[in-house]
């Protein structure tokens, strides 16, 4: 069994130029993971493999049943509710192995993302397709849920896709990886399919770099001698002419003409311009081997935040309490938030983090009306943007002078991504949306960011930019995130929800 796509090109409705062009990729049984940068085209690949998507050209096999999970949960799965009414042996073994309880399905829009993505896997699952894509599957999940989903997976015995960012369970899960690789200077990009998980293919690709990288240097170096050789032979070639013209001569000094035309007759003077000729051919072929030897550009980009501490020293005050949780409530002690103080929030799915971070953004707003001096800059950035919000951040950069347009982009660049694609707007990735709404807010140099599962839909170089970034940040801070790695390096306070109970700790 096997899925297969073969010259498939595509270019989204709003875009200009295609987001693949004349690929060709097989996907034999087991898993195969899909990487790449955010925008690159991943997620269209794989909803192509699916049949969810018609290329515009090329072919895809399509005698199999395939399930898509996409990244976003704003929507439910179309089969949630034959799901929801399953109760034979497979559908109650799925809720178990996933933690999920028979009245969630009914309740989708009161869930956790979290909730709503081992949901989503659940129904995918339940359905048996023979091709099964899931698009960033560990997005919103806990460490127990991580495992759990690790095990479903692993478990699955078709044609599985993965596209994904986590190289946990990249390792753990996939047999071969095919990734999204520039091809030129211009952009173009191929898939390149190497065995084994994340860590060996990206060994393996840097053993291939390395390799370019030497036939680059080697061609480089000989076209640079040649052109040094070329530059003196040039020289003997204009001293040679320089010997061979009369043009000057005693009409009377027979003997130095017939050394001329001697020398013209033997061809002694003319062969240096002979080997010029010659030379030309071989700095043309030695170019085309450096040109032959492309070496990708490393991603080495850094955001600079450029924000001071509110003149504030408490930027927010949370009063104790309860406030509503789902069906239950959260305990919150007095606590306040210090102009410079990096806090992370931490808790299992469905615990109410984001829940406690709808509590601080209406005491934000609140707080704010009763003072009238030293306004708070704030940095949002919610863990799902909605359509709405979607739109309107796209618009606003649109609507952006040149000069602040120019900040937005050069600080999404620093991204690793394109700013001219993510534009066209419908061909936008959670990824880059992500970026943009990053950027956007950067410019105004915020006193405090906050944040909701920022490493979310985001490729490893760009954690990476905004790890280090968040990590030299001098305002107040406020995660959310099971990433806890990427939690280590940007906060010093652990807020950790468990039991309907909020619990500080210092490190």
């Amino acid at each position: 069994m096997q899925l297969a796509l073969s010259r498939v090109t595509y270019t989204h409705p709003a875009a200009q130029d295609p987001i693949l062009n004349n690929v060709t990729v097989a996907f034999p049984q087991g898993w195969t993971g899909l990487l790449g940068d955010n925008g690159c085209g991943k997620s269209t690949l794989a909803k192509i493999a699916c049949g969810l998507i018609a290329p515009d050209a090329g072919t895809v096999s399509n005698d199999l049943f395939a399930v898509y999970c996409p990244q976003e949960t704003d929507e439910a799965p179309h089969a949630l509710a034959d799901f929801a009414l399953d109760f034979d042996r497979e559908a109650r073994g799925l809720r178990t192995q996933l933690n999920l309880t028979d009245d969630m399905p009914w309740r989708w829009d009161e869930l956790s993302f979290g909730e709503r993505k081992k949901l989503q896997i659940a129904c995918a699952l339940w359905q048996r397709p023979d091709v099964l894509a899931v698009d960033e599957p560990t997005n919103h999940l806990d460490r127990e849920a991580r495992v759990r989903l690790e095990r479903l997976l692993t478990a699955f015995t078709g044609i599985g896709i993965l596209v994904s960012h986590d190289r946990e369970l990249l390792d753990a899960l996939v047999e071969r990886c095919a990734s999204f690789e520039p091809t030129g200077p211009r952009g173009e990009m191929r898939i390149v399919v190497r065995p084994g998980g994340y860590s060996a293919g990206h060994m393996q690709a840097e053993r291939e770099r390395a390799t370019a990288e030497g036939e680059r240097k080697r061609a480089k170096d000989e076209l640079a001698r040649l052109a040094a050789e070329r530059e003196q032979r040039s020289q003997e070639a204009a001293r040679s002419d320089a010997r061979r013209s009369k043009r000057g001569l005693d009409p009377k000094d027979r003997s130095t003409r017939a050394k001329i035309d001697l020398a013209i007759f033997t061809g002694q003077d003319g062969a240096r311009g002979k080997l010029l000729r010659q030379m030309d051919g071989r700095i043309a072929a030695a170019q085309s081997r450096a040109d032959a030897a492309f070496v990708p550009k490393r991603y080495d980009g850094s955001l600079f935040l450029d924000a001071k501490p509110s003149p504030r020293k408490t930027v927010l005050h949370i009063p104790a309490g309860r406030i509503p949780c789902g069906e239950s409530e959260l305990d919150l002690p007095e606590l306040f938030v210090g102009n410079t103080e990096r806090i992370g929030i931490i808790g299992p799915n469905g615990a109410g983090k984001t829940t406690l971070l709808d509590h601080l953004r209406a005491l934000l707003h609140l707080q704010a009306e009763h003072r009238d001096a030293h306004a708070l800059t704030i940095l949002d950035i919610p863990q799902e943007p909605s359509r709405e919000q979607r739109s309107q951040i796209l618009e606003e950069v649109r609507s952006l002078s040149p000069t602040d347009r120019g900040h937005v982009f050069s600080c999404v660049a620093q991204l690793n991504s394109e700013p001219d694609r993510i534009m066209e707007g419908a061909a936008t990735s959670p990824g880059e949306l992500r970026k943009l709404m990053i950027a956007r807010g950067l410019p105004d140099a915020p006193a405090l960011i906050i944040m909701d599962e920022p490493t979310n839909h985001l490729d490893l170089h760009s954690v990476e930019a905004l790890e280090q970034a968040l990590a030299q940040f001098g305002g107040a801070l406020l995660l959310v995130s099971h990433d806890h790695a990427f939690l280590r390096a940007c906060t010093s306070i652990t807020w950790e929800i468990e039991a309907g109970a909020l619990k500080v700790t210092q490190h």
